[in-house]
């Protein structure tokens, strides 16, 4: 059994970096005499409650409140230090003494900018004043309210009990103790899509209990329909013969997040609720500005398209119950192969984020809630096609009315697996989407399939009234590059077809009607950008070669065979860096060594026999969890278990996988190079099983092993690595903000983050320079290699290969051509002079051959 700590969790109040309370410049927080507790940094103007309970005290000046939670716990919540002399100035109370709270509420709004100027600090404190309550920090970095669980606190005399069988319960029936949710958006499609594949492998029935509700466990949409959320509690109860091992193997399932990353946020909005955009000011509203919610990024103009959906027609009554069961266990099984055939395709094409919603599809097809209400239906004289319409059109509705942003977006996986069996079971076409050139598509909403087919249709990005920033139809969106503003008005839906206007996925708004200045603004830059693209195509096949003759490799950095297609075509000489854990992530099981042989065979065939392929062995843990292997939780991830650390650990995944690896010898110039490298050590344990197993197999095509060079300990070592390794591949986005100890993700810290700081080009010329010592090749596969900005840097250090980003390619060879070595040598030793990144980012601007782009923004 699973011991369970029964801490309750105190999410953040607001969005910002964490602070210790021992940093907080007042003696009264520093030294804990309030309570204890952590600060925050805020990069948001409203605070927000941290858990339900009702608000015990407001201060008059409204920049302090208590909350008493359910279960006891007093948080107290104070913004700035010495605010308590602006006299409430700056500060709106949005509660009143004795109000009753939930999670997330907003509590009191207030000016960052007033309180800055006036105040000692806008440092907000989140303390727990219970005597003797054991209060612990449990996330670190930065916090987005509502969603990263701040403190940990027990109150006297309780204590943390292991998951056991309930003594009140029958014989027969196991329970666990409750168990908090920490997935960053609660029980979502592909959490509750793990969460039912593994209850399905036991025999005993096995719910599901939150607050008096109750779902099957092997029924994804019951899941979904108790609509669970971050760090609420649920109870898993099973009864049958393996009852105790179904327990004992879901609760540490759940605990360990079901293959999502605990440390990762959700990427809602925090104005989603209201619908309105923090870009619109306040005053009288323009009609033709519709305000969504940013689904995915990018500026286009065009014309109004809308869609407008057609019901399938169907007849009720039945021609008999066994007649339409067996029709409608036909149509699903041929759904299912169907999806089948889709995921695969998706995973051997690297587009894991796409394969992971067609696999939650496939499971939501199989969900006992869906088939057992249409097979009541058929029971009472309805036709199959009329039973399973009605039924999973009542489930989507079910859906899309829950009061969680993540579940209701739900609502279109299940209108779309149901319109997958309809069709089956009716003969009916499913409904394409067919528009006029350059359209904006503006619709109630969008399934899945209707997203992922827009790329080859007319549209240029779409706006839609229902839907999230986490729906699926967005997450395509985002994978295809396409703009898109979701949760807008339903006026929107009023606008004719062919009403100009221009799509804002990035701030979330649609602009009908928009002046010519405007329109002719966005489609200048969206020309300017077109020409220069087409023109660098046109090269494309030409040499990287400077104009004094220096050849530079340049390579593609890809997750799957579909990006490998397009290296040759793109003017690439091969793969500079595979990402092998799109095999790995989003699955419940290992992938097996056939599969993984098949995924690398694919690639290697695709870029073809003339070019190298470089495969990075499995780079997991920190933000890259595994379902089926589960880590200890770590105070910091990124300094833990990692990496070539984690393939040591001696799971049998690392000697898995080299071995599939390098089946594929034969068929390309392979290369293997590990992640993390920090020591010699580590390469040489590495490097030893990889021989092993090359001699195991009976291997005899050269392969070339070469670490990532992206710990500063590699880099500055690289004297004594080089006379091992093969190669060396610098990973400057890793070893950036290892040098310069900022996270590149960090809201406040990831601008300085920069690859292009002095500090991080020594470690690069330093890493080159001991490479070409010993008679090794060097190069570069951070995204710094992408940017056309550094190449003249880049190549000046001495690089012999830039792996970029495959639609880079082009960009950067027409950038090298362009160049000369003596003077990118002359550039690269100013560079290294120099003394922050600002300077060489300055002086590479000088220097630079294009103008800036325009940046073509769009008043609202």
């Amino acid at each position: 059994m699973a011991i369970e700590d029964e801490r309750a969790v105190i999410s953040a109040p607001i969005s910002g970096i964490i602070v210790p309370i021992t940093d907080v410049p007042d003696p009264t927080f520093a030294q804990k005499m309030v309570g204890d507790g952590v600060a925050i940094d805020p990069t948001e103007e409203t605070l927000r409650s941290p858990c339900g309970g009702h608000v015990s005290q407001l201060h008059p000046s409204c920049h302090a409140l208590t909350i008493s939670a359910t279960d006891g716990t007093e948080i107290l919540m104070h913004v700035g230090l010495d605010t308590v002399m602006l006299k409430g100035h700056g500060f709106k109370a949005l509660v009143s003494e004795g109000d009753t709270v939930r999670r997330g509420d907003p509590l009191i709004a207030f000016d960052a900018d007033y309180i800055a100027q006036n105040a000692t600090s806008l440092l907000t404190m989140i303390v727990i004043t219970n005597g003797g309550a054991d209060v612990k920090a449990l996330s670190s970095g930065m916090a987005v309210a509502g969603a990263t669980p701040l403190l940990g606190v027990s109150l006297p005399p309780k204590d943390g009990k292991e998951a056991a069988k309930d003594e009140t319960a029958p014989a027969g029936i196991v329970k666990s103790m409750p168990v908090t949710i920490l997935n960053p958006d609660g029980l979502h499609a592909r959490p509750a899509a793990v969460l039912s594949a593994s209850a399905k492998r036991f025999s005993c029935s096995i719910k599901i209990g939150r607050d008096g509700q109750e779902a099957n466990a092997k029924s994804v949409v019951g899941i979904m329909g108790l609509s669970v959320k971050r760090h609420d509690s649920i109870v898993i109860t099973a009864e049958g013969d393996d009852a105790a091992e179904a327990i004992a193997a879901l609760v540490p399932l759940i605990q360990s997040g079901l293959g999502e990353n605990l440390h990762v946020v959700p990427g809602k909005r925090e104005d989603a609720v209201s619908g309105e955009s923090p870009a619109i000011k306040a005053g009288p509203e323009n009609p033709d500005v519709m305000v969504g919610i940013s689904a995915s990024p990018g500026l286009v103009a065009g014309a109004v398209f809308q869609l407008r959906g057609s019901a399938i027609d169907v007849k009720k009554e039945g021609r008999g119950a066994e007649e339409e069961k067996k029709a409608l266990e036909g149509a699903i099984s041929g759904a299912a192969k169907e999806l089948d055939e889709i995921e695969k395709s998706l995973r051997m094409s690297a587009d894991t984020g796409k394969a992971a919603i067609f696999a939650a599809h496939r499971e939501l097809l199989e969900d006992p809630a869906l088939f057992e209400a249409a097979i009541s239906g058929i029971k009472r004289g309805q036709s199959a096609a009329y039973a399973w319409r009605e039924n999973y059109a009542a489930q989507a509705d079910s859906l899309a009315k829950l009061n969680n942003e993540l579940l209701a977006a739900r609502a279109a996986d299940v209108r779309d697996i149901g319109e997958r069996v309809l069709a089956r079971l009716t003969g009916a076409e499913r409904r394409g989407i067919s528009a006029p050139e350059n359209s904006i598509l503006i619709a109630p909403d969008l399934t899945p399939s209707d997203t992922a087919g827009l790329s080859k249709s007319g549209v240029l990005g779409f706006c839609v009234t229902g839907g999230g920033a986490t729906s699926h139809a967005s997450i395509l969106a985002r994978a295809a590059g396409m703009p898109a503003v979701v949760a807008a008005p339903e006026r929107v839906l009023n606008l004719p077809d062919g009403t100009p206007a221009i799509l804002d996925g990035e701030k979330g708004f649609l602009r009908a009607n928009p002046s010519r200045e405007e329109i002719a603004r966005v489609r200048a830059r969206q020309e300017k950008l077109e020409r220069k693209r087409r023109d660098e195509l046109a090269a494309a096949a030409l040499p990287a070669a400077t104009i004094d003759g220096v050849r530079i490799k340049v390579v593609g950095n890809i997750s799957g065979a579909s990006e490998a297609g397009r290296i040759s075509e793109l003017g690439g000489e091969g793969v500079g860096l595979l990402r092998s854990e799109f095999l790995f992530l989003q699955r419940t099981e290992e992938p097996s060594q056939e599969e993984q042989s098949e995924a690398y065979a694919a690639i290697a065939k695709a870029i073809g026999p003339k070019h190298g392929m470089i495969v990075r062995t499995l780079d997991v843990g920190g933000d890259k969890p595994l379902a089926y292997l589960p880590l200890p939780e770590e105070v910091n991830p990124f300094l833990g278990i990692r990496g070539i650390r984690l393939n040591m650990l001696g799971t049998g995944i690392f000697s898995s996988q080299v071995r599939s690896i390098l089946k594929i010898a034969p068929l390309t110039q392979l290369g293997i190079m590990f992640p993390m490298v920090a020591t010699v050590e580590e390469f040489r344990a590495a490097r030893d099983i990889v021989l092993r197993e090359k001699d195991a197999l009976g291997i005899k095509a050269p392969v070339q092993i070469g670490i990532m060079v992206e710990v500063p300990s590699a880099a500055i070592m690289s004297d004594v690595l080089a006379q091992e390794v093969d190669f060396f591949s610098i990973g400057t986005n890793d070893l950036t903000q290892y040098a310069l100890a900022m996270d590149r993700r960090h809201p406040k810290l990831a601008g300085m983050a920069d690859a292009l700081h002095p500090a991080v080009l020594r470690l690069i010329h330093a890493t080159v320079e001991a490479a070409h010592k010993h008679g090794k090749w060097a190069g570069i596969c951070g995204g710094i290699a992408s940017d056309v900005s550094a190449v003249p840097v880049l190549i000046g250090l001495g690089l012999d290969e830039l792996s970029v980003s495959v639609q880079g390619i082009p960009s950067v060879k027409a950038a090298i051509r362009a160049l000369s070595m003596e003077r990118c040598m002359a550039i690269a030793r100013d560079a290294l002079d120099m003394k922050t990144s600002g300077e060489v980012r300055s002086y590479l601007a000088g220097i630079a051959s294009q103008a800036p782009n325009e940046e073509g923004e769009i008043a609202q």
